[in-house]
């Protein structure tokens, strides 16, 4: 299985995420965003998504999800969308391929 990221979300320092945060075409963003979220719940956790830089709670779980290929986070779409989280690029590639 293939991640998004080399290193989880709650792990990284705010300059950390800083520098993985990418500006994403808006058609783009919305299809990666749709692909994302069209998928269930693979695996389950107890464990809240907080904002990296409120710190705030977000979503009540970091579940993960997957295409068969790749797994990403809640926490990763939630950053995403909010924040222009840098995805991995072979995985916009696949997913903008379809």
């Amino acid at each position: 299985m293939k991640y998004l990221l080399k290193k989880p979300i709650r792990k990284m320092t705010d300059a950390e995420f800083k520098k993985n945060t990418a500006h994403y075409a808006e058609n783009e963003k919305t299809v990666l965003l749709q692909y994302m979220k069209s998928f269930s719940p693979c695996s389950f956790t107890s464990e809240p998504v907080r904002d990296i830089f409120s710190g705030k709670i977000v979503v009540d779980a970091d579940n993960a999800r997957s295409d068969g290929v790749y797994r990403w986070y809640e926490s990763e779409i939630y950053h995403f969308e909010k924040y222009d989280l840098k995805l991995n690029d072979d995985f916009v590639h696949h997913v903008l391929s379809k």
